[in-house]
């Protein structure tokens, strides 16, 4: 195949854009000695395909088999070309995947930074499994083993700032980092790729948090409203928890930014009156800068500690009276929490036995509001009474279901599907198994009782 083939099986090229630029770097540097469709059944089916605009993902063996028989420099000429007449992520990504595997790593990054530069790639970047997150996770580990950690832990943390837990992207994370240590570089050097982080801005880390109290580290996660990352308090010498708001441009709900913001800083203010040791402890609010400093609990929470094996039905008497403990002081506050469930209970330690602290009050209302309307929370552990059309107040009663349900969920491993049901017509002490430790096959059944008076613990 040469170049004037490529070009001619092509057609007419579109209008130039980064993609279209390396696309045809590609076709220059590879399409002279390359096979031709004729030459090969496979490559021509191959190619025909493209053209007609088969997804990448139907066509994978297609390719693997090209490679396997060495017509692998044709098949990436043909992709060249299919991106030179349509601009498809999919390809693209197939195509720098094969120009990364030590072929031509710095064209391979070209092409998929220029995926990245599509605007619908951009429009669907906040998606776990989108294009956005594959392209910054393939163009880090190119980076990262070609040397470039620096810039790699920026797609890295792309990633990590729409899906935290990606398997991958944490491993080319802590690879990189580790390598700018074994560097000398100092961590608020390598700390800046946070500005990824939809609704943070490289100045605001620069001038705001990181160059002030808080010194940024690596983000923990991200909510509808609000991302919440681990950085060191420079003044006390510690690793906190921060959560920030984020920009209303970044929000992914339709709740208005006043509403947001209220409820936000109302968690600040509820915590703040509320004593224990089994409750996330609030450390700092600077409302000017739309962030609150709060404990950071290393073992995550306790749906994450359960499928990690970290807690189980024996832990049930333990775990059940530090939440006891943390729902009393709670309702002592005046406030009600209105969101008790496991991904609200944050585990200390990434350890058995380690104790826990009840966080995330942002659905929560304080002494001036005992209650509220409103059916609030989270189906599964919401109270019978909160899940018809005209439900009543939140209240410490329902707080109490919703404690239940944990509780539930952590001495049967999970729940049951009636518990999804909007009516709540099921009676949940029928689900509670008997001989539970410490008498807590009773206690539960109290929690779970569907007359909201007769809850107790």
């Amino acid at each position: 195949m040469s170049v004037s083939w490529a070009l001619q099986m092509g057609g007419d090229p579109p209008p130039t854009s980064p993609l279209h630029e390396a696309a045809g770097e590609v076709v220059a540097k590879f399409a002279d000695g390359a096979s031709t469709p004729d030459e090969h059944p496979l490559l021509a089916q191959f190619t025909d395909a493209l053209m007609r605009g088969v997804p990448m993902s139907a066509l994978r063996s297609d390719l693997a088999q090209l490679n396997y028989e060495g017509y692998l420099r044709g098949a990436m000429v043909a992709m060249a070309v299919a991106l030179q007449k349509h601009a498809r992520p999919d390809v693209a990504l197939a195509l720098g995947r094969e120009l990364m595997d030590a072929i031509d790593v710095p064209l391979g990054v070209r092409l998929c930074r220029a995926v990245l530069a599509l605007d619908a790639v951009d429009q669907h970047r906040h998606q776990p499994g989108s294009t956005f997150v594959a392209a910054n996770r393939i163009v880090g580990e190119a980076l990262l083993d070609s040397g470039d950690p620096s810039t790699a832990l920026r797609h890295f943390e792309a990633v990590l700032s729409v899906d935290v837990d990606d398997p991958r992207a944490l491993r080319g994370w802590s690879e990189a980092t580790r390598s700018l240590e074994r560097r000398g570089v100092a961590v608020e050097h390598r700390t800046r790729g946070l500005s990824l982080l939809e609704g943070l801005d490289e100045l605001e880390l620069e001038e705001g948090l990181a160059g002030e109290r808080y010194e940024v580290q690596r983000p923990l996660g991200r909510g509808r409203h609000a991302v919440v990352y681990q950085a060191f308090d420079r003044h006390v010498g510690r690793d906190v928890a921060i959560k920030r708001l984020l920009d209303p441009s970044a929000r992914t709900s339709g709740v208005p930014a006043k509403v947001v913001e209220g409820r936000f800083f109302a968690e600040a203010s509820t915590l703040a009156t509320v004593r224990s040791p089994f409750v996330v402890a609030l450390l700092d609010a600077q409302p000017s800068k739309r962030f609150i400093a709060l404990e950071l609990c290393r073992g995550g929470n306790l749906r994450l500690a359960l499928r990690r094996g970290l807690v189980d039905a024996t832990d049930l008497p333990r775990i059940g009276s530090e939440l006891r403990a943390a729902m009393k002081a709670v309702h002592a506050a005046g406030a009600v929490h209105r969101d008790v469930k496991p991904a609200n209970i944050l585990v200390r330690a990434a350890r058995r036995g380690s104790t826990i602290a009840l966080g995330d009050f942002g659905l929560a209302v304080g002494p001036a509001r005992a209650s509220a309307s409103g059916r609030g929370g989270t189906l599964r552990y919401l109270a019978p009474e909160l899940r018809s059309k005209h439900a009543p107040k939140a209240s410490v009663f329902s707080d109490r279901f919703s404690a239940g349900t944990v509780l539930l969920e952590l001495a049967l491993g999970t729940l049951p599907d009636a518990f999804d049901h909007v009516d709540g017509s099921v009676d949940a002490r029928t689900f509670v198994p008997e001989g539970l430790p410490d008498g807590w096959s009773a206690r539960l059944r109290a929690l779970l009782d569907p007359e909201p008076d007769a809850r107790t613990w």
